[in-house]
């Protein structure tokens, strides 16, 4: 039980951190979602609207 609360701390003081592993892996995590809409929902967009114009 000691060393599941002893990971706990240590990651609970990474959260807490600056620049801390965990906000690296959400910050990643975040910025391949956008970059996957972005490049994904733009050619959709603009299938959108020339299926609109017809």
């Amino acid at each position: 039980m000691s060393t599941l609360q002893t990971k706990l701390a240590k990651w609970v003081e990474d959260v807490n951190m600056e620049d801390g592993n965990t906000l690296q892996l959400f910050e990643k995590i975040t910025d391949t979602m956008f970059f996957i809409i972005k490049w994904g929902g733009i050619p959709f967009f603009i299938y959108l609207l020339i299926e609109m114009a017809k």
